[in-house]
């Protein structure tokens, strides 16, 4: 079970993240950034949701110095929003944040969770980033999309609209890039966030695979054993996303690229 750290002066705010992810993740509760920072650097802490205004003003240097001390770190900003803010909520997506939720406005349960799920896939897209600097833009940013839209229903066309490009087009670019069909690719992208969800060993197989809009378990065990050659319980025992990430890197040709994952993964 993984460790979310929170940093929100409102109860209510806290309430609705512990509900959000109880079951699946334990909650750290910090009362200052000092907290915080002490909090991620002891604690298995892999997310991160804290009010940019938990000191008064936006405090965008302590979430670089965050992003900075631990770049595994995703992070969400859960902060209430007023005109007087606005400036400030439109830079937070400059300053390393994986998500936002608005107090009282989008802060549901089920809204909650689908932030953190959709910033953890973001988390994981950073896996990838990196790694891909030198490959033509069009089929780098399809593959990050693939992965941060991995629990959206994306068609090759959907995935050609978002990219601003026609499908034949994105088709050139990943021929060009020794990359799979757009299809193939969006399969590669769930698989690398399931990973991240296999991370949690309370969650099952079944579950994953309705998170992700599987047809069914069976659907996606059989799409694990296809592109990974392994169960969903071996890429949970092998590291989960980055043993997914690192077995798409070797299939698209760029094994060089999977070395850090795997032995990372496997500590």
């Amino acid at each position: 079970m993984g460790v979310v750290a929170t940093l929100l002066p409102l109860d209510r705010c806290l309430q609705r993240v512990h509900g959000a992810v109880r079951g699946q993740h334990s909650l750290s509760p910090c009362h200052s950034w000092d907290e915080l920072f002490a909090a991620c650097a002891t604690e298995p802490v892999h997310l991160a949701v804290l009010d940019l205004f938990a000191d008064g003003t936006a405090s965008f240097e302590r979430v670089r110095q965050l992003r900075s001390r631990f770049p595994r770190l995703t992070l969400i900003a859960y902060v209430t929003a007023s005109p007087q803010r606005a400036r400030d909520l439109f830079d937070a997506g400059r300053a390393g944040l994986d998500g936002l939720l608005i107090v009282d406005l989008d802060d549901s349960p089920q809204a909650v969770r689908t932030v953190v799920e959709q910033a953890e896939a973001r988390g994981v897209a950073a896996l990838l980033r990196h790694r891909l600097s030198a490959m033509d833009a069009v089929a780098r940013d399809a593959i990050l999309i693939v992965v941060t839209r991995a629990h959206m229903r994306l068609t090759s066309h959907r995935l050609s609209d978002t990219l601003s490009v026609n499908k034949g087009t994105l088709l050139e670019k990943l021929r060009k890039e020794r990359l799979p069909a757009p299809q193939k690719l969006i399969g590669w992208g769930r698989l690398i966030v399931a990973g991240q969800m296999l991370d949690d060993p309370k969650r099952s197989a079944d579950g994953i695979a309705r998170a992700l809009d599987f047809p069914s378990g069976s659907a996606f065990r059989n799409m694990c054993q296809r592109y990974v050659g392994a169960t969903p319980l071996e890429i949970r025992e092998h590291g989960g996303a980055r043993y997914v990430t690192a077995q798409f890197l070797r299939a698209i040709g760029r094994p060089e690229l999977a070395q850090g994952l795997e032995s990372q993964g496997t500590q």
